[in-house]
């Protein structure tokens, strides 16, 4: 359960907080973007689900109004009937303490909502993958942490870094919403969301992709692709010859977005402990569990810059 205490304490750390009316209004969108994010998941989660986690928001604003008034009436700030549909209370004014809370507030309350979905994520993407008879001992690996081809390393990496999982972070960019930015420095990539917020997600680069740079566009989507073993590879005694059908163990992952240039993808990979590193083969690589986000955020045109 996400720590809703902490994330309200820390956003109304401010001298703005001794206005009820204002911490009224921050509780309220608070509700209503929680609310939102995860409305808007797929697969949709059931009324039970959506009750469960505003309710453990609930019960953070009732403790914070209990420390700072004890003799106040706590129930002022109570959750609505119909959590997500009323209007907001009042008007917030347009101060800029005000606007950094809320930012503080989205940005962790949606990192919360997409935590909460990507164990039914994970379920839904091992029901969807083709049967495969792949040896799924990962203990074989090339010289730089990949895993062969036909080995499954899984959806994800449960031991990788918070940093490098999907989340939603504040990101300032000229950029429309819905365009795709990989940052390959940092290992990252973002897809543009309204209000100064993208989705990041780890990367791996491949060394296909090693001197990818500029504006680019996806070309085709696919789910499950099939891989060719490249010469080198071959050469290099790291795969055998020939096709490996879509499936887990598949170097492409569950799902590849082939990019205009008819040369460069962004796709999964059978080697989730890759990402945020740099490895000889692929191009740009999420773990499974986040390219099968990423397939369903995007669509055929969408402009991809690579910086």
């Amino acid at each position: 359960m996400v720590d809703y205490y902490a994330i309200l304490s820390r956003a109304i750390d401010t001298s703005e907080a001794s206005d009820r009316s204002w911490r009224h209004n921050l509780y309220d969108r608070a509700r209503r973007t929680l609310a939102s994010e995860m409305r808007a998941r797929r697969p949709q989660p059931t009324q039970a689900e959506v009750a469960r986690e505003l309710a453990a928001l609930e019960a953070a604003v009732k403790r914070i109004e209990a420390e700072r008034a004890p003799e106040s009436a706590a129930d002022d700030f109570a959750l609505p009937a119909e959590p997500g549909q009323s209007p907001l209370l009042g008007s917030l004014r347009s101060r800029r303490p005000v606007a950094i809370a809320f930012i503080l507030v989205v940005a962790a309350l949606c990192a919360g909502a997409y935590a909460f979905w990507s164990s039914h994520q994970r379920a839904s993407l091992v029901s969807r993958a083709p049967a495969n008879s792949v040896n799924t001992n990962t203990a074989l690996a090339t010289k730089d942490g990949d895993i062969p081809p036909g080995i499954d390393g899984g959806p994800m990496d449960a031991d990788q870094s918070y940093v490098f999982r999907r989340q939603p972070t504040f990101y300032r960019t000229l950029q429309p919403v819905g365009t795709v930015i990989i940052d390959k420095l940092q290992h990252f990539l973002y897809l543009v969301q309204p209000n100064s917020v993208a989705l990041r997600y780890g990367i791996g680069i491949g060394g296909q992709c090693a001197d990818l740079v500029g504006l680019r566009h996806i070309a085709s989507m696919a789910e499950w692709p099939s891989w060719e073993a490249p010469p080198d590879m071959v050469k290099q005694k790291l795969a055998q010859s020939g096709t490996l059908t879509g499936a887990p163990g598949n170097p492409l992952g569950a799902r590849v977005l082939e990019l205009g240039d008819n040369r460069s993808r962004i796709h999964g990979t059978n080697a989730p402990k890759t990402i945020g590193t740099n490895v000889a083969f692929g191009c740009i690589r999420l773990v499974n569990d986040g390219i099968v986000d990423l397939y369903g955020r995007v669509r055929v045109g969408t402009p991809v810059l690579v910086n």
